[in-house]
């Protein structure tokens, strides 16, 4: 019995097409938010580009190297896309598209940046110096806290600024990080000290801040981004004589996540837990989809991070100042 002939792509329907694999692809548990505006690029190069209403197969392998200023990483990442998509439509019957294969080579000689003991102490002293600015006038006490709550808890940025005041129970000491990476909740415990600190932010905030606003922002109305914050990062860098060596060698503002990490392996290590049976552990504590992401922090303790994490520990009290009570942070 011969096969039924498959149905061709219109370009007419493309966007009907893109919301049906798009609603699939949510319907997975993925965000899918990027990964639109590049459906919608290939849509407008097939209007322009193509006078019949009928997508010919080279067509997305034509468009991925129409731009050669684009870097290989990002023709990787679109083909990646364009490649999920025509595998969704050749599953309903359509026809089969020709996708590029490309290779973006993983950079493996990149080692995240684990803080010392030393380069902290510099920072905690940068931030906790920041003079009030009438135009931002929260970032003098926001910056400090959020900076520690990175460092001791280890979330994303994103997920960081995306806390509320109903996120946090101070009764348990746990923040409840909401539709995080993966599209999941999942908790931060926090140590005493983290929590008073955050406590007496909390405290110096307007009463008209919602309780579901973002608690990090620079003035009232306008929440911290990440990018904002990285650029604090790097002047604090600066003004902390911590030295940034380039793109690929850092540090980064994610380092603060890469040494909590280490530094909880290290203390596993130190108690006795075997350090792959932890895994699941830490993996699921920093939200990775597998422990494959997590496994990399088991070769940076066992290989060369266990003096630097022990200074670290040794010095942890110091993270946190003492708060007077008529003192804001």
């Amino acid at each position: 019995m011969s096969e039924m002939p498959r149905k061709p792509i219109m370009i007419s329907e493309l966007e009907h097409y893109f919301q049906d694999f798009v609603e699939f692809k949510r319907s997975t548990g993925l965000k899918y938010i990027s990964e639109v505006k590049v459906l919608k690029y290939f849509a407008r190069y097939c209007r322009e580009k193509y006078q019949d209403d009928i997508i010919p197969e080279h067509a997305i392998f034509e468009w991925v190297h129409a731009n050669d200023n684009r870097s290989q990483k990002t023709k990787s990442t679109t083909a990646g896309i364009m490649g999920e998509w025509a595998k969704y439509m050749f599953s309903l019957g359509y026809m089969q598209m020709r996708i590029p294969d490309i290779r973006c080579p993983r950079n493996t000689a990149f080692v995240p940046h684990i803080f010392t003991a030393s380069e902290m102490e510099s920072i905690w002293r940068t931030v906790d110096n920041i003079k009030p600015v009438k135009q931002y006038p929260n970032l003098h006490r926001c910056i400090p806290v959020l900076f520690r709550l990175l460092y001791s808890c280890g979330p994303r940025i994103s997920e960081a600024l995306a806390i509320t005041k109903e996120n946090i129970d101070f009764g348990r000491n746990i923040i409840t990080l909401r539709k995080t990476k993966l599209d999941k909740d999942r908790w931060l415990p926090m140590c005493d000290s983290m929590a008073n600190s955050l406590r007496k932010y909390l405290e110096g905030m307007p009463e008209y801040k919602s309780t579901d606003a973002p608690i990090f922002y620079y003035r009232y109305g306008e929440t911290l981004t990440a990018g904002s914050v990285y650029g604090r990062f790097r002047m604090t860098l600066q003004q902390s004589g911590i030295p940034y060596e380039g793109k690929l060698r850092g540090p980064r503002l994610h380092d603060f996540r890469h040494t909590f990490a280490v530094t909880a392996m290290n203390h596993l290590s130190d108690e006795g837990y075997d350090l792959y049976v932890s895994l699941p552990i830490l993996s699921a504590y920093l939200g990775h989809a597998g422990i494959q992401s997590t496994e990399r922090y088991v070769r940076l303790t066992e290989d060369r991070l266990s003096t630097v994490t022990d200074s670290i520990q040794l010095n942890l009290p110091n993270i946190f100042p003492e708060v007077k009570e008529d003192e804001e942070i």
